[in-house]
């Protein structure tokens, strides 16, 4: 369901303008903040595998049982899962990461970030020196201490891979570690959400010694990387099965009441439900879309979403010749019938009519998504269709001119049918016919190469700042390839600014260009929603659309 994986990328927009920050939660996409995406995984031929899975972890399964609380989930396929810390994207691929690394900071058990590896954070008084003082009890599955210099090679790491996130840690203006123990950090800003960014897996450290053995294979299988967090991967059975067993070596050890996890990889929606309901896992974070409203009352969980359900266009060098036309772009966007879309997913949806989603409010309560001109009114879907017409009649696709076959690729069913209906309103109102919709496997690679039409984009926020949405548009940040340099200084003025309604008014002039451009059509902002045995089970943290085990126990 989400992502998204993305969950869902960005490189410094220029050297003047060091000061990029992190990009949201899905999908993939950005850097600066992103979480990126979280991808349920394409509907493809999972059923098999997700039971071979199964049957293969039972085993571990059962040992592990025996020394403390077992169970198995379900994060979506293999295609959305990496423990890469550096080319983590999707929110199935982040969570996993969550468990096996820490950083500076971590989320606690009720949620809260705090500080993980670093005992002390000392914040200067301009705060834009920051000095951590890590734990003398923190140490690698291989028994090393975890080093500052880590640190510093993981974001290091982190930029050199040119992943989603690879500008997460632009903000940093210099790093050094004093000593093994002290990593003196100075900001190009001072950023109060600081915590939040480090608390991210791709702020966690790295060790340099093992990426220089397995070079392109690291963290490929799980004798190839080393692990700081509170588990470790003791098997990966490839298209079936990840197993995390909790390292007794854990300076918190005691506090990790999940000894095994189990990440059953599924990429069929229907084979995840069928699994929780014969409760083979107790989590999963997809489903069949049309059947929420039966599970309501059965584990169905709703959390709010900072997240935006998109139709991206790829309006890059790949991208077809009538996407780059912002008129063509502009009519498919207004033809849709988001009242019908959200009427068929029964998912709590609100209408999007901006990319920033609802919910991100200033000093005053004020919601930022009420201080800008939205897109188009969703109140006046009729007249929004008359304009459609008008638009690509004058972008030369009237009767005289058939619009060019296109593919519109998603990663599962229920975004498939999402899409069909976004076409089935193209043909409609435009009169298109040329559009297909197929469901691929190795979604998330396909559209972050921009090797597609249009694609299912959904950006869930790693936390929430309105630079977590927005950076996913900067230029080389979007799987879309928007450029703007007009959009970059926006953005850039708005996270360097000193005071709220200054970055706000900057934010707006971004949102303002994007309904100029439309490199998306957002149709939704979305909750988060998943599936939880919460009847049996307490202690899920679920953090922005990502999820960790480590404090889940029985009622």
């Amino acid at each position: 369901m989400k992502n998204q994986s993305t969950r869902f990328t960005a490189v410094l927009i220029t050297a003047a303008m060091a000061v990029s920050m992190l990009a949201g939660c899905g999908a993939a996409q950005s850097s600066s903040t992103t979480a990126a995406a979280k991808a349920a995984g394409s509907a493809a031929a999972g059923t098999s595998a997700a039971s071979a899975g199964t049957k293969a972890a039972a085993a571990g399964t059962k040992a592990a049982a025996a020394s403390g609380l077992s169970f198995s989930v379900c994060c979506g396929s293999e295609d959305a899962l990496s423990i890469n810390t550096a080319k983590a994207k999707t929110i199935e691929g982040i969570s996993a990461c969550r468990h096996l690394y820490e950083g500076l900071y971590k989320l606690d058990e009720k949620g809260n970030v705090v500080l993980g590896q670093a005992a002390k954070d000392d914040i200067s008084s301009d705060g834009l020196t920051r000095t951590f003082t890590l734990r003398d009890d923190i140490k690698w599955s291989d028994g090393t201490a975890v080093k500052a210099a880590d640190f510093i090679y993981g974001w290091k790491y982190l930029k050199e891979c040119k992943e989603d996130y690879a500008s997460l840690m632009d903000i940093v203006k210099e790093a050094k570690a004093t000593d093994d123990k002290t990593l003196v950090v100075t900001l190009k800003f001072a950023c109060s959400y600081l915590p939040s960014i480090l608390a991210f897996p791709s702020a966690y450290p790295v060790r340099e010694d093992i990426v220089t053995k397995y070079a392109d294979s690291y963290a490929t299988d799980p004798d190839k990387t080393v692990y700081n967090g509170a588990y470790k991967v003791t098997s990966w059975t490839h298209q079936q099965s990840l197993v995390m067993a909790a390292r007794d070596d854990y300076y918190n050890a005691k506090a990790i009441t999940a000894k095994q996890v189990t990440w059953n990889l599924m990429t069929d929606t229907s084979t995840m439900l069928a699994s929780y309901k014969s409760g083979d896992i107790i989590y999963s974070d997809s489903y069949p879309e049309e059947q929420a409203e039966s599970m309501k009352d059965k584990g169905l969980n709703f959390a709010p979403g900072y997240n935006t359900y998109c139709v991206m266009f790829n309006v890059g060098k790949k991208g077809p010749e009538a996407l780059k036309d912002a008129k063509v772009r502009k009519a498919l966007t207004l033809a849709i019938d988001r009242s019908r879309i959200a009427k068929m997913r029964n998912l709590n949806d609100e209408l999007a009519n901006t990319y920033t989603p609802t919910g991100l409010k200033n000093k005053e309560g004020k919601d930022f998504t009420t201080t800008v001109t939205p897109w188009f009114d969703n109140d006046k879907y009729k007249e929004n269709c008359e304009e459609a017409k008008k638009l690509f009649a004058e972008a030369g696709y009237g009767d005289s001119k058939k619009f060019p076959a296109m593919k519109y690729i998603v990663n599962n069913a229920g975004r498939k049918e999402v899409a069909e209906a976004v076409v089935s309103d193209w043909k409609e109102v435009l009169g298109i016919d040329s559009v297909t919709v197929e469901t691929v496997d190795g979604f998330f690679n396909q559209r972050s190469s921009q090797e597609y039409d249009f694609a299912y984009y959904g950006w869930y926020m790693d936390y929430p700042d309105i630079s977590n949405m927005l950076y996913t548009m900067t230029t080389g940040s979007s799987n879309s390839g928007y450029e703007n340099k007009d959009y970059d200084t926006a953005y850039n003025a708005a996270i360097s600014a000193k005071d709220e309604a200054t970055t706000w008014k900057s934010y707006a002039k971004c949102e303002d260009l994007l309904a100029k451009d439309m490199p998306v059509a957002p149709l939704l902002h979305s909750q988060n929603s998943y599936l939880f045995d919460s009847s049996k089970y307490d202690g899920l943290v679920y953090y922005c659309g990502n999820s960790y085990f480590g404090y889940v126990h029985q009622k």
